[in-house]
């Protein structure tokens, strides 16, 4: 596989995640999961389980993503100033 057909193959997977996050949440929180492009390749309680499924069931290190199953922080939040 290529340089390129591997960093499609990721980014396909995060573009999977956050789309499937909201579900994940409600439903596995605190977990594990798995994506390879856009494909769901399992779920574990544990990282390093997650790791060793994946390879286990052939999948090549550089060909799967794994995420945590939790928010994602994507703005910033500040304190409002105060002036006296």
């Amino acid at each position: 596989m290529t340089t390129e057909q591997v960093q499609a193959l990721q980014q396909q997977a995060l573009e999977a995640f956050d789309r499937d996050l909201p579900h994940l949440w409600t439903e596995r929180p605190g977990q594990w999961v798995a994506y390879r492009g856009q494909q769901c390749l399992g779920f574990a309680a544990e990282k390093h389980q997650m790791y060793q499924d994946c390879l286990n069931s052939g999948w090549p290190l550089e060909e799967f993503v794994v995420f945590c199953i939790e928010p994602q922080e994507t703005e910033m939040f500040f304190n409002p100033i105060v002036l006296d």
